[in-house]
């Protein structure tokens, strides 16, 4: 039976996901400008806790400026996923800085760059 139970709920995300919760600004044409949190994050999406939750449909693209962060210029491109009662489910699609658009790959690029330089400092 437990297994049974262990098979229906497995976990089938692709990354790992880590409790953030962090200020957020979402823009959309039709919903304008609102603030928000994140409940969770990982390097695939996030899940972003707003009431109301707005009327947006799976597919949609939305803009979010992560406000906490060190750097909350940058605005993600971001498409819906799932909407619930609580909050929507954003997937990162790419990202806007200085007036040029980037991969978020770049942006896991410059991430390792910056913790193999910090990780040297250390030793």
């Amino acid at each position: 039976m437990a297994s049974q139970l262990e098979s229906r709920y497995q976990e089938r995300r692709g990354f790992l996901r880590r409790l953030v919760n962090s200020r957020i600004k979402l823009m959309h044409g039709t919903i304008g400008s609102i603030m928000a949190k994140t409940r969770d994050i990982s390097d695939s999406g996030v899940f972003v806790e707003c009431y109301p939750v707005p009327k947006l449909p799976v597919g949609a693209h939305i803009k979010m400026n992560m406000l906490d962060s060190s750097n909350p210029e940058i605005a993600f491109n971001m498409k819906v996923v799932r909407t619930m009662r609580d909050g929507i489910a954003l997937v990162f699609i790419d990202y806007e800085f200085g007036g040029q658009r980037y991969s978020m790959e770049e942006l896991r690029k410059q991430w390792t760059r910056r913790a193999k330089k910090k990780n040297n400092r250390r030793q």
